[in-house]
């Protein structure tokens, strides 16, 4: 399985908002998202135990990450890489600002598509982070480093991406 490369809810509303969407094409595309997240459910539902061993795992990178760093902060960067266009784990990270969200709910350690941060360095006008992510299945594992740098009105933002190429 892989991320598909869809524009996030948000940027679905900023198209309608433009007046690039119809009210019809919004639903169908906000439609589109919610299949994925009934997929999601009753695929962990057809097997809890592993549905349960992933969340224990994705809670273990996000308290190492959290007790580094700090959860505001961690969570300022999944923000900035969700707003990156064309990077496919945006599908995942859109809401990240929304702190009702627990932070484990945006990382996938082994569940395809996996998303994983190998390094993160967050100093206070930029951060860099180290990620994976794509398809173990299908052996399709993307590495990139992203510079993240403050912008005027004090934003995280993406000024540089690497890909380091595929695994």
């Amino acid at each position: 399985m892989k991320f598909r490369l869809l524009p996030t809810p948000p940027e679905l509303f900023r198209q309608y908002e433009r007046g690039e969407l119809s009210r019809e094409q919004l639903q169908s595309a906000m439609a589109v998202h919610a299949r994925g997240l009934i997929e999601e459910m009753q695929e962990a539902h057809k097997n809890p135990i592993a549905a349960y061993i992933e969340q224990l795992r994705n809670r273990a990178t996000a308290a190492r990450l959290s007790g580094r760093h700090g959860g505001a902060r961690v969570r300022e960067v999944l923000v900035a890489l969700g707003e990156i266009p064309n990077f496919p784990p945006a599908q995942i990270l859109w809401n990240a600002d929304h702190e009702d969200v627990p932070l484990h709910c945006f990382f996938r350690t082994k569940h395809d598509p996996v998303f994983r941060v190998l390094r993160l360095k967050i100093k206070p006008m930029e951060a860099k982070v180290a990620v994976e992510y794509g398809s173990t299945t299908e052996n399709d594992i993307v590495k990139e480093t992203i510079l993240l740098k403050r912008n005027l009105l004090h934003r995280l933002e993406m000024v540089e991406r690497k890909q380091s190429g595929l695994s």
